[in-house]
């Protein structure tokens, strides 16, 4: 009478180093290749920080046999509806497509690879070595996407664009690299201004202290592609107290550390 007799334990595993210093949530949805096997569903699960192991209170149990498993993973909750998944700025949305034998073992291990399923824009600051000892950047925003109505299809792994730039900005957050700074978007279409503003404070102060030492610049680019699913954009801008140009921008695949191919913007 046990309603998982015949069935075997399934353990998730990310193979990819995705934040591991952060927590995460995740859904896992998977289908029998077998179209006489019926067993198809969904599954929630948690990872912990610097934790490779999806988590879940009561183990995933399935029968022996070949099954597709696609996994979707963010920090915030996911939105899943009607075979889409909610995307945000601001957040890193990845997924993983595998397809994996379940055998008559005491657990099943799947190892799943996740690719990002929405887009990465990174912002380096080259400030002028005249003024390094004197000041540091400690800011940046950007004018933000509309990420309203940007839904992952997870059938196909593919998800809509944005067509709108708001008035809105949103923060970059400060990576482990000197002078980069990371925003995860929406993908959205080209053909309009990105609005990027800076904020620079003295390097031997704090910049909670409220001296109105604060130095605020602005500019802006147009953008004449597309800011693609799956890619991450470096935009390079040389920057003084008095003004910021803008000097290139390269494109490359997320998982790649190399920026292999400059693009023009403007």
């Amino acid at each position: 009478m046990c309603p998982d007799y015949g069935k075997y334990r399934i353990t998730f595993y990310e193979r990819s180093g995705i934040e591991h210093n952060a927590a995460m949530n995740a859904i896992v949805i998977f289908n029998p290749i077998d179209r006489d096997n019926s067993l198809s569903g969904i599954c929630r699960f948690t990872r912990a920080p610097g934790d490779s192991l999806l988590k879940q209170e009561s183990p995933l149990r399935l029968y022996p046999g070949d099954y597709n498993f696609k996994a979707f993973l963010t920090k915030g909750s996911i939105q899943y509806n009607n075979k889409m998944v909610k995307i945000k700025n601001q957040e890193l949305h990845v997924m993983a497509d595998t397809i994996e034998r379940v055998s008559k073992l005491g657990e099943n291990r799947v190892l799943l690879t996740f690719v990002l399923s929405n887009s990465q824009i990174e912002v380096q600051c080259n400030l002028d070595p005249r003024y390094r000892d004197l000041y540091r950047v400690y800011e940046v925003e950007m004018s933000a996407p509309d990420d309203r109505d940007i839904f992952l299809d997870t059938e196909s792994g593919s998800c809509n664009y944005s067509q709108t730039i708001t008035e809105y900005y949103d923060y970059f957050l400060y990576s482990e690299i000197s002078n980069i700074f990371e925003y995860y978007c929406v993908p959205f279409l080209g053909g309009c201004y990105l609005n990027f503003r800076f904020k620079l404070y003295p390097a031997n102060e704090d910049e909670d202290s409220e001296n109105g030492k604060t130095i605020m610049l602005q500019t802006r680019i147009f953008l004449n592609m597309d800011i693609n699913q799956g890619k991450a954009y470096r935009f390079t801008f040389n920057v003084t107290p008095y003004e910021v140009n803008y000097l290139s921008t390269s494109v490359r695949d997320w998982f790649d550390n190399d920026c292999i191919d400059e693009i023009p913007l403007i």
